[in-house]
C-alpha cells in the first residue's frame, strides 16, 4: 500500500473519533455531559493512535525524508503541519489535565473539557482536509514513485513494532465513543 494512501485511511478513523467528538461537545453545550470514560477513551485514542501512530508517521518519516530534500516548497506545509500537530497535543493534554475534576463534576473542567474538544474537533477536521486535498498530492508529485514505495515500506516497519491488534483495538475504540454518548 502507497504511504498517502496509508495515512488517507488512518483519516477516516480518525474522522470517525471526530465526529463522536463534534457530537460530544454538542450534547455539552446543552447541558448533557458524556460519561468520564467518554473522555478517558477519547484521550487514549488520541494518544495512541494519532499521535503515536499517525502523526508518527508523518512527522518522523515523512516529513524527515522530504527535509532531506533541502528548501522545498513543501517546507512551509510541513512547519504549519507540525504547528497543528503540536496544537492538537495541547488541547489532548489539557483535557487529560481535567479528567478528574470533570469526573467530579466541577464547573471549570467541565468548560475545558468543551473548550478543547472543539477546538482539537475544529483544528484537526481542517488539518486533515489540508493534508489530504493540499499537502499529499504536493509529496506525491515531488516525491519519485522510487521514494514512495520506500516510504510505504518505513510505514509497515513501523506498524509491525506496534503492539499486535492496536489498529483493530483503536477501531474499536473508536466505535464505542459513539455508543457512550
Amino acid at each position: 500500500m502507497q504511504p498517502i494512501e496509508i495515512l488517507a485511511n488512518e483519516h477516516r478513523l480518525i474522522r470517525q473519533a471526530l465526529d463522536s467528538f463534534s457530537l460530544a461537545t454538542n450534547k455539552m453545550e446543552q447541558g448533557i455531559n458524556p460519561p468520564v470514560e467518554f473522555f478517558e477513551k477519547a484521550v487514549d485514542f488520541a494518544r495512541t493512535f494519532i499521535d503515536k501512530r499517525h502523526h508518527f508517521k508523518e512527522e518522523y518519516l515523512m516529513f524527515g525524508r522530504l527535509a532531506e530534500r533541502h528548501q522545498s516548497e513543501l517546507d512551509a506545509q510541513i512547519e504549519a503541519l507540525r504547528h497543528q500537530h503540536d496544537h492538537g497535543r495541547e488541547f489532548i493534554s489539557e483535557m487529560a489535565n481535567a479528567l478528574d475534576g470533570y469526573a467530579k463534576g466541577k464547573d471549570a473542567q467541565v468548560t475545558i473539557m468543551i473548550e478543547n474538544l472543539a477546538s482539537l474537533v475544529t483544528l484537526y477536521r481542517h488539518h486533515i482536509h489540508r493534508e489530504d486535498h493540499v499537502f499529499f498530492p504536493m509529496v506525491e508529485n515531488d516525491l519519485s514513485q522510487e521514494e514512495l514505495d520506500d516510504l510505504g515500506g518505513l510505514f509497515a516497519k513501523e506498524d509491525e513494532k506496534s503492539e499486535h491488534g492496536t489498529l483493530e483495538r483503536m477501531q474499536r475504540l473508536a466505535d464505542e465513543l459513539v455508543t457512550l454518548l
